[in-house]
């Protein structure tokens, strides 16, 4: 039993920043924003969470592989291994070493898709010690749980579930021509259904982190990095189909007004009614709403030129609460620009709209 607590200690090792990372950014959809409720949202932090654990993958595997190294040869010493089995220990420890320093070193310059082939990898490796390792005291095949987690972690569910099957398969194969077990169909299930069930709450908990990450939890619609990347996907869709595409910057005047006036939840509610009347008003219509932070509103309409997209805005405008006032700034893509200029023409149209509101006098009113 002590050199199978010894095995496990040492597998943990394997992600543990990641699941450091991961309980963060759990502890941190619990906490309030650091700014002001129409300043900085919950959102902003939680994705900066989320990016830091997802988008370090080269980091991550450098530990994946570092792990792997530490339990081959933590057992070495444990265990009277035949001549074999013990060289065969030591290379893998060699490769696991070799695999992370190659990690540390590229760093971010190695292409995403060669993570497939840790895992491919390490699934092979991982068989390997399971049919050289299979004793009363150690069990090499609980290494799986940690392919299949780190798996779950950074590929789509169509991908896990492909490199499952490739961990049964390999167990499998294990099973049949390492030493014998008891009962391997028995040793298999527990496996198998182990790393299924580990990498189901995985995939779960990444899709609620990057749903959490890409939404306003005040108004729950779409936050400025969302908008970014739909935009860059729209101007790209455009330039390949030739179709219209335009935008509006919606800003809201007169919210620092409402909140001092009335307090910050008055503020708040409003943006709440704002994001409930728009999101009915363009509900269907393949456009895209989303708030860009503080009083400030993005809208992208695929397929609208400049008068489908004035049209568009008018609807916004009806279904504006009594007393209510916004400017609106609008663009339509001239086929050259890319989405920085587009954005930016907006915005300028949008705060000429408010200095033409404020030389009106036109205030919102609570």
């Amino acid at each position: 039993m002590g050199l199978r607590r010894s095995l496990a200690d040492s597998a943990s090792s394997f992600l543990g920043p990641l699941s450091t990372g991961l309980l963060k950014a759990l502890e941190s959809a619990g906490k309030p924003a650091s700014m002001g409720p129409n300043q900085r949202t919950l959102a902003d932090a939680l994705d900066a969470r989320v990016r830091t654990m997802r988008l370090e993958p080269n980091q991550a595997a450098a530990i994946f592989w570092a792990g792997g190294a530490v339990a081959a040869i933590s057992v070495l010493p444990l265990g009277h291994w035949p001549r074999q089995s013990f060289l065969a220990l030591v290379i893998i420890a060699g490769f696991c070493t070799t695999a992370s320093a190659i990690r540390v070193v590229a760093r971010r310059r190695l292409a995403r898709w060669v993570l497939h082939v840790d895992v491919g990898l390490a699934t092979v490796l991982t068989s390997v010690l399971a049919a050289i390792g299979v004793t009363d005291n150690v069990d090499f095949s609980n290494i799986y749980i940690w392919i299949a987690l780190f798996a779950a972690l950074y590929f789509r569910p169509f991908a896990v579930l492909a490199h499952l099957g490739g961990v049964g398969a390999a167990y499998a194969v294990a099973l049949a021509f390492g030493p014998g077990v008891p009962n391997p169909v028995a040793a298999w299930l527990s496996i198998v259904g182990t790393i299924s069930l580990a990498a189901a709450v995985m995939v779960g908990v990444v899709s609620l982190l990057r749903s959490t990450a890409q939404k306003d939890p005040l108004t729950g619609l779409a936050n400025r990095r969302l908008w970014d990347e739909r935009l860059d996907e729209e101007l790209k869709r455009s330039q390949r189909t030739d179709q219209a595409l335009s935008i509006a910057m919606i800003d809201l005047d007169g919210l620092k007004a409402v909140n001092d006036r009335n307090g910050h939840d008055a503020g708040d509610r409003l943006l709440e009614e704002l994001a409930r009347v728009w999101a009915i008003a363009i509900r269907g219509s393949g456009d895209f709403l989303a708030r860009l932070g503080g009083d400030e509103f993005g809208l992208l309409a695929p397929n609208s030129d400049s008068v489908g997209i004035r049209r568009l805005t008018e609807r916004l405008g009806e279904v504006l609460p009594s007393g209510v006032v916004v400017s609106i700034g609008v663009a339509t893509w001239d086929g050259t620009e890319n989405a920085s200029d587009l954005s930016r023409r907006a915005d300028r149209a949008m705060y000429e709209m408010k200095l033409r509101h404020r030389r009106g006098d036109m205030r919102l009113q609570a």
